[in-house]
């Protein structure tokens, strides 16, 4: 990582005919290889059509982009022309060549004829123009770690003031800020003795401000809505939200009201955005909006250009049920104690448009009480809105820590097809069960290498539960009080240095042992209160190596009334390249195929405002909105199910049982197993026995 002092985002290096683009916050660099080496000048950020950093200009005849990347030609103005999939000319105009790779590229070229030969996702791309021509070439940051550190003293005030700086990492305050690549990670926020805010850090200039009383509860609130808007967050009377042409939106003044309305307008000013940006840089064809557009006093697209005081003057007069049927479940919403502990979960929550609930005392009367909590729409208490100080913590709940996010800025993510699981086990007769299930009928897929150890001593159990390679360590001994009991002593997890990315505990409902392996460096961590047949083991490792974050995993592998979670519950284990994961449920089966419900598991990488299109569903001639939201697909034949199950972004759901990926069956045999995990769930309903989720 940079340092926390902040500085360029983005650099510009000359190596011969090379120019090497830095992309500072991710460590990392892009390669454009030109006809002769470039003398760059400084160029204007603003002559591109979408944001970029920093720029330069200098002459050439063509680039070639070598390393691997998505490469698409827009007009100088922004408007989309194609994605490199195969060699082409282009007619005499001027162009934008956008370049997405370890880092983001525009390449400007203005009065040229391109041709371009090779394409992408099959080596390099070249570009050349019928003579020499200026470039400008800008780079954007991918800007998925903080750029800098704010220190708040413990007061309200202060932290209402950083709050206002956390819009610093959004790109441009158009709709285009519902992607997620646009909105950047937030700086971070630390307590100290004063307030300081790194000069690289600006308050962003929307003409909103959010008010708030000078207490925790209000800041916490509005945090998120406040990073949303880039508004300026000011201490006031009472809750609201002013813009600049003078319009004041009050806000309830009792807690659970102002939260519920705080979170309305996130999701419906997000939603509307999402609909906004549909002839924007991304142009799309949205199902959503075939469905809500003629409900609408506006047309969307033209509200684009509009002052953002402008555009929320015409979001206000959008009745939220309008919009509610089409809105997906946020992934992580958080729930803070009114004390200075949460102010540094700002903005990790911020990051991902988590709303944000205010519950439980100031400061904790038990020791070790978590600060944080988190639900999902995947893994929630049966009782609604957790408390902190409930002891134990409802199942169904995550306790959320600074040090699992900051974690996974430090960790490398683990390739998919390539994670190592360890199982840690107290008998012989459990260690044989957990082998058979692992390896039998195949290891699951994008597993890389596993081991059950039998009755571990001391030793070789701290060596595995400190040890970062591993990316699931599953823990089936005894653990109480932070410490796990090994053959010959009990082992402190306080004391280890490191941890595996990923750390199961059976038979505790305690999650001090999930927050010391988070502690020690984990990603997250999972506390079961029983001991699951190795069944579960075995799905819960490949629900985790095909992609799917925690929460979901833990839904359809473990019994979630036993299962709590430490760290955010869209955490995922694994590099899944952006993508979200779909979960296709098959309910029921009828001549024409099987009846079959799609929902999307969004992750810390493919967060909220990701579109995706879905080749499998014949209903879908139109993009969209990632999310869960269940939507029911066109029937689906044999055939259609068994190829989707081949898909890598994909799970086939039946019977309640998920069919891990990599399983080797022809059509009848994928198709008998699905007629027979429906039919046993049938005669489950019938006996009205509880669903067994081996």
């Amino acid at each position: 990582m940079i340092s926390d002092a902040g500085g360029e985002r983005v650099g510009f290096d000359v190596d011969g005919e090379t120019l090497r683009v830095r992309d500072a916050l991710e460590r990392a660099d892009l390669r454009l290889v030109l006809d002769r080496e470039p003398e760059p000048s400084p160029a204007l950020p603003e002559l591109f059509p979408l944001p970029v950093d920093d720029a330069i200009s200098f002459e050439a005849t063509s680039f070639s982009v070598p390393d691997y990347s998505s490469v698409s030609v827009r007009t100088s103005d922004g408007d989309f022309v194609a994605r490199l999939n195969e060699p082409m000319e282009l007619p005499r105009g001027s162009y934008c060549f956008e370049v997405t790779g370890t880092t983001k590229l525009l390449v400007r070229a203005v009065d040229v004829e391109p041709s371009t030969t090779g394409a992408a996702d099959s080596g390099p791309i070249d570009v050349e123009f019928d003579g020499p021509t200026t470039l400008t070439v800008g780079a954007r940051s991918l800007h998925t770690r903080p750029e800098a550190t704010i220190t708040v003293p413990d007061d309200p005030a202060a932290l209402a003031e950083a709050v206002s700086v956390l819009g610093s990492s959004i790109k441009e305050f158009s709709p285009e800020r519902s992607w997620p690549t646009l909105r950047g990670y937030p700086p971070r926020i630390e307590r100290g003795d004063e307030l300081s805010i790194p000069s690289p850090l600006v308050r962003p200039d929307t003409g909103v401000e959010v008010v708030v009383r000078p207490e925790y509860e209000d800041v916490y609130r509005l945090s998120t809505l406040s990073y949303y808007l880039g508004a300026r967050m000011v201490v006031g009377n009472a809750p609201a939200i002013r813009l600049e042409n003078g319009y004041i939106e009050s806000l309830p003044t009792e807690g659970v009201a102002l939260e519920s309305r705080t979170e309305e307008l996130l999701r419906t000013w997000f939603f509307l955005d999402t609909l906004a940006r549909t002839e924007g840089y991304v142009p799309s064809d949205r199902y959503e909006y075939e469905q809500v557009g003629p409900e609408l006093p506006f047309y969307p697209p033209n509200l684009a250009d509009l002052s953002m005081s402008g555009r929320l003057m015409e979001y206000l007069e959008v009745d939220r049920a309008t919009v509610a049927p089409y809105v997906p479940d946020w992934p992580t919403e958080a729930v803070l104690r009114p004390g200075p502990a949460g102010a540094e979960l700002l903005p990790h929550l911020a990051h991902v448009l988590a709303p944000v609930r205010v519950r439980g005392s100031p400061d904790p009367d038990r020791p070790g009480a978590p600060a944080a909590l988190a639900t999902s729409p995947w893994l929630a208490p049966a009782d609604g809105v957790p408390e902190p100080d409930s002891h134990p913590l409802p199942a169904g709940t995550s306790v959320l820590t600074p040090a699992s996010y900051e974690n996974r800025l430090q960790r490398e993510t683990t390739a998919r097809s390539e994670i190592r699981v360890v199982a840690l086990v107290d008998s012989a007769e459990r260690a044989a069960g957990v082998r058979r299930a692992i390896a039998e009928p195949a290891v699951p897929e994008g597993v890389g290498e596993w081991e059950v150890v039998e009755r571990p001593d001391a030793e070789t159990l701290a060596a595995v539960l400190s040890d970062p390679d591993v990316d699931v360590a599953y823990c089936g001994l005894p653990v109480g009080e932070g410490a796990v009991a090994a053959t010959d002593r009990s082992v402190a997890l306080g004391g280890l240095a490191d941890a595996p990315a990923l750390t199961v505990f059976e038979g505790t409902e305690d999650v001090a042992a999930g927050l010391a392996a988070v502690e020690n460096g984990g990603l997250g961590s999972i506390v079961v209160s029983e001991s699951p047949d190795p069944g579960r083991v075995r799905k819960l490792t490949g629900l985790l190596a095909a992609g799917l974050p925690l929460a979901p995993a833990v839904r359809y592998s473990m019994q979630t009334t036993h299962a709590r979670v430490v760290g955010d519950p869209g955490t995922g284990i694994v590099s899944n390249q952006g993508r979200p994961i779909n979960v296709n449920s098959v309910e029921d089966v009828d001549g024409s195929g099987f009846r079959t419900v799609r929902s999307t598991a969004l992750t810390a990488s493919a967060r909220i405002g990701t579109e995706s299109f879905h080749l499998y569903d014949r209903n879908a001639d139109h993009t969209e909105l990632s999310g869960l939201l269940e939507k029911e697909m066109s029937p689906l034949t044999p055939t259609d199910l068994r190829d989707l199950h081949a898909e890598p972004d994909a799970l086939i759901r039946s019977g309640g049982e998920i069919i891990l990926p990599g399983e080797e069956l022809t059509e009848a045999e994928f198709e008998a197993r699905v007629r027979s995990l429906l039919q046993r769930e049938s005669e489950r309903d019938q006996r009205r026995e509880p669903l067994s989720q081996e």
